[in-house]
């Protein structure tokens, strides 16, 4: 298995967060015999208040370079439709299946499509092809420089991450917990392999991440594996974080963070968990500490940078995972999870605002506020960064 060099991969407390409990919350609702039980804990959970902020020296204030419509604004928390940024492009979508594709340095709408479909998450995308899932489990490959619709196709249910695709192949997961192998010339499935879900899950999963020869996929239960790209035979498997506790809430360890993998390594984090290093070579574990977290991460050459369930951002030791530093300040705001451009981190919060960290220190060196909460996660290219507000805006900015 070559997973050194891989043009298909991604550059890239017990009291619960309000916004983990809301996703919860949602999803327990779907499930009739759990409304008894969700009236009587709703009732003495304690939700925590954001964390007011104080003023800053903001010296790094994010510079907008164009704001354009991202379709309808996203209300239900339990969307996160976020932004596609490939061939020079960024692609937006609605829950109603409104595509729009612009230029990303100058704004300029390029085209738009209507998928007709309920979407909840953002898609995937290559130099020639955005690719969409529905929660009726329909797959929408449509051409990134016209909108044109390719092909459409079918997978067994719901699709609550974004499809990874790649030049002959897109990997598509279902809430079922299957992961299909579609072929990028006609939608047509070359295998899809089972996985069985625990009763309870957050809302949403994470990407799958797409190699020459593997898929690797981060599961509900805790459990990341390694996939054969020709057949989609498991090669390794790593459970990063048991289920534990009495109840179902408490046994929740989601991977629902997208995977990260740089110098054949994974960084791997699950909810109510840990947050990991995996050998890509045979799947040891390399490193692993307690943490709890559901949004995407980013890294550099030496840190890994995660938020966690409270929205603290934390930086991580690359090589032992010990902690370089943590930004309490944000803490209980809806934090996303952190976008790293021109030497900086960004994270948006559920009132607006963007926030730069200083990738040295933590500390918080730059602010402006936007017309609605932040999706998770947002795109960063090309010396910028692209972002989705639930009041429906896309936003494309630079940092200093």
């Amino acid at each position: 298995m070559n997973l050194l060099n891989s043009p298909d991969a991604p550059t890239a407390a017990r009291r619960l967060h309000p916004r983990a409990w809301r996703r919860i919350t949602a999803h327990v609702l779907l499930l009739p015999l759990a409304l008894v039980w969700l009236a009587g804990c709703s009732e003495t959970r304690e939700l925590v208040k954001p964390t007011p902020l104080t003023q800053i020296d903001n010296k790094s204030a994010p510079k907008i370079l164009w704001q354009a419509t991202a379709g309808a604004g996203q209300k239900n928390e339990l969307l996160r439709i976020a932004p596609v940024v490939s061939a020079g492009r960024v692609i937006v979508a609605d829950a109603r299946g409104q595509v729009f594709a612009y230029d990303i340095k100058s704004g300029k709408r390029l085209w738009e499509a209507n998928l007709k479909a309920n979407l909840s998450v953002g898609g995937g995308a290559s130099d020639a092809m955005v690719v969409f899932g529905s929660d009726t489990g329909k797959v929408f490959a449509l051409a990134i420089d016209t909108g044109k619709l390719l092909w459409q196709a079918q997978v067994s249910t719901a699709i609550e991450a974004a499809p990874s695709v790649g030049d002959t192949d897109v990997v598509v997961r279902a809430k079922d917990g299957s992961v299909s192998l579609l072929k990028t010339q006609d939608g047509s499935i070359a295998w899809s392999v089972n996985h069985n879900e625990p009763a309870m899950t957050l809302q949403g999963q994470s990407r799958a991440l797409l190699f020459p020869d593997a898929v690797a996929v981060g599961y509900d239960d805790g459990e990341f594996a390694v996939l054969s790209r020709t057949d989609g035979r498991f090669l390794w498997k790593n459970q990063i974080a048991l289920p534990m506790g009495r109840t179902d809430i408490d046994r929740m360890v989601d991977i629902d963070a997208t995977p990260l993998f740089a110098d054949a390594t994974f960084y791997v984090v699950t909810y109510q968990g840990r947050l990991a290093a995996i050998n890509a070579k045979g799947g040891q574990t390399l490193w692993s500490r307690k943490f709890s977290g559901y949004t995407d991460m980013s890294l550099d050459a030496h840190a890994v940078y995660a938020t966690d369930a409270n929205g603290v951002v934390w930086a991580l030791d690359r090589r032992t995972g010990e902690p370089l530093w943590r930004q309490a300040a944000l803490a209980y705001r809806g934090v996303t999870g952190p976008a790293i451009e021109n030497n900086q981190l960004v994270v948006g919060d559920q009132e607006g605002y963007l926030h730069v960290l200083n990738t040295q220190t933590g500390a918080i060196v730059g602010r402006t506020r936007l017309n609605g909460a932040l999706i998770d996660p947002m795109r960063s290219e090309a010396n910028t960064v692209a972002a989705v507000t639930r009041g429906g805006d896309l936003v494309v900015f630079q940092l200093p």
